[in-house]
């Protein structure tokens, strides 16, 4: 098994929802995942980002040049939840 890196564009909207109801914003995240891989927008129109593997480097990367916020790791827990990994 291995991680892979994923990010989603939201709205100010959306993210407050998902901050207060974590449950919504997996499925809107996986229901944006699978629109997306359907229709294949192009990257600039695409909400979903995923860095598959290299997101250890991008993060050793980061580091070295002391970019301010952790975007790989995150700055504080979003969510209890197993399926958020």
């Amino acid at each position: 098994m291995s991680m892979i890196g994923e990010y989603l564009r939201v709205t100010a909207a959306e993210l407050d929802r998902a901050i207060q109801d974590p449950d919504w914003a997996l499925d809107f995240a996986e229901g944006v995942q699978d629109a997306e891989e359907e229709s294949g927008p192009a990257p600039t129109e695409a909400r979903r980002f995923s860095t598959s593997k290299t997101w250890d480097m991008l993060g050793f990367l980061l580091t070295r040049a002391d970019f301010p916020v952790d975007i790989i790791h995150g700055e504080e827990p979003f969510a209890e939840d197993e399926d958020w990994g």
